[in-house]
């Protein structure tokens, strides 16, 4: 029973509420104010990913080519207009922020720290790291709750889907991934949570769906290049 998995999801799905709900006692000022502060928080935890990496050039390389893949694919033109099509049906407050919405869903959905945790409980039973994850996300849904409102609740779909779905590889990937590749792995999802951050923090912005390529090329790589810059 993924119970981590579940309580993560619940917990986005929660804090989203909760937000929403809290939105009308919160002022304009704080509502921009807390994504900026969340945006630092969110660098400070991916360089902390980085440093984890076992091959640096290699995770690099994997950046590069995943970018350049998934803007070729115009991933997050595509996945904006899904979200938009789908958002349309529902109450949006006012203002409402189609970047900044997409930029919560990539980090709650596919964070490399999220995914990562999630292959662990599959393959181990190992929740700990699920439930920090799980407490992690549920502020940060609250927080964009605030400005986003109800939608942000949603995220707690896709985020399942995202989740089950390596569940379920969990257990063929990770025989077969050693400590470097899921070295990389992780720092990929860092220098992709930098990025996140950098968006939120209004500070550049990244198309971060086009960089999610990445996170698949980074211990695929691994192998190929360990004599290399091993």
């Amino acid at each position: 029973m993924p119970i981590g998995m579940l309580t993560c999801c619940a917990g986005v799905f929660a804090g989203g509420l909760l937000g929403s709900l809290l939105r009308r006692w919160i002022g304009e000022d704080m509502r921009r104010f807390l994504p900026q502060l969340f945006g630092l928080t969110a660098i400070c935890s991916g360089i902390l990913s980085v440093c984890k990496a076992a091959q640096m050039p290699t995770v690099t390389l994997a950046m590069i080519l995943g970018g350049w893949l998934g803007h070729a694919l115009r991933l997050e033109q595509g996945v904006s207009r899904g979200l938009d099509a789908v958002l349309k049906r529902l109450p949006r407050p006012e203002g409402f922020d189609m970047k900044q919405y997409v930029t919560v869903t990539s980090v709650l959905c596919a964070s490399g720290f999220g995914l990562y945790a999630v292959m662990v409980e599959s393959f181990s039973g190992e929740r700990s790291q699920m439930f920090s994850k799980a407490m992690l996300d549920f502020f940060s849904a609250a927080v964009f709750g605030s400005s986003l409102g109800f939608p942000v609740s949603l995220i707690a779909i896709p985020q399942l889907g995202v989740f089950t779905l390596f569940f379920l590889l969990a257990r063929v990937l990770m025989p077969v991934m050693d400590a470097a590749m899921l070295n990389n792995f992780i720092a990929c999802g860092g220098v992709l949570t930098i990025a996140a951050g950098m968006r939120m923090a209004g500070i550049r912005d990244y198309p971060l769906i086009d960089l999610l390529p990445a996170l698949v090329l980074a211990p695929a790589l691994t192998p190929l290049l360990a004599r290399a810059f091993g």
